[in-house]
């Protein structure tokens, strides 16, 4: 018969195991592994579609030193059945509450140094108060790079 031998631990190696999982743990949580991907930011992004995106979120979160900046002063809407300005535009953002929404079926099309951006959104919220849900409604965007990044200069959706 074989006699087993004891298992020793000393007390360090019991306090230290504890102490390097948690370090591994912080570790892959810093390093982003345990993370969402992160929302990219305007300096980061790299293409039409996070702009719209990043746009959206801006316009969710009520930030309105970074919505007014990313359009053009030719701005001009076409939605909710009105032409609207840059300042009329901003107007309509105010008076939208997002609760949430999401982009589908997104296109980018190059168009010489523009991008125009096609996707259908889904959005619920409030508009002036007044309960706001959309479901798969068209909506365009033209991009257009410049000296200070990218702007939208023009925005067209099927809102009635």
């Amino acid at each position: 018969m074989r006699k087993r031998r004891p298992e020793i631990q000393s007390p360090t190696m019991r306090v230290q195991l504890p102490i390097l999982l948690l370090l591994m743990c912080a570790a892959l949580a810093e390093t982003g592994c345990w993370d969402p991907p992160k929302t990219t930011s305007w300096s980061s992004a790299t293409g039409a579609e996070q702009f719209e995106r990043l746009l959206w979120q801006e316009i969710k979160a009520k930030n309105w030193n970074a919505v007014e900046p990313r359009l053009a002063s030719t701005y001009v809407s076409q939605t909710s059945g009105a032409w609207r300005d840059r300042a009329q535009t901003m107007e309509h953002f105010k008076a939208l509450e997002i609760s949430d929404f999401s982009l589908g079926d997104v296109e980018v099309r190059p168009a010489g140094a523009d991008m125009v951006v096609t996707y259908k959104m889904n959005l619920r919220g409030t508009y002036q108060g007044q309960p706001l849900e959309l479901k798969d409604t068209p909506m365009m965007t033209v991009w257009q790079q410049v000296k200070g990044g990218w702007v939208a200069v023009a925005h067209a959706d099927s809102i009635q």
